[in-house]
């Protein structure tokens, strides 16, 4: 990770909308723009930025994160910061 990397709370499905919409509007694209370049509907991009994605296929997140060039981390919230 660069310096200059930037990370989004995605600890429930709601805060994972909000990080994926931030960066959505940080690139000026609109939600039909990036459901193109994630080949997944507008109206998915909408469930997912609602946080309304209740067993979201993960397939689905994984190209929408790529088109923001945006990737995904999973933290082990027990272990200390270091």
């Amino acid at each position: 990770m660069t310096t200059s990397s930037v990370l989004l709370n995605a600890r429930s499905l709601s805060k994972l909308g909000t990080a994926a919409r931030t960066l959505r509007r940080r690139r000026g694209w609109s939600q039909a723009e990036l459901a193109q370049v994630a080949r997944v509907s507008r109206q998915w991009v909408v469930a997912l930025e609602k946080g309304q994605t209740e067993g979201l296929e993960v397939g689905r997140l994984m190209r929408v994160l790529d088109a923001l060039d945006a990737s995904l981390m999973i933290r082990d919230d027990t272990e200390p910061d270091r």
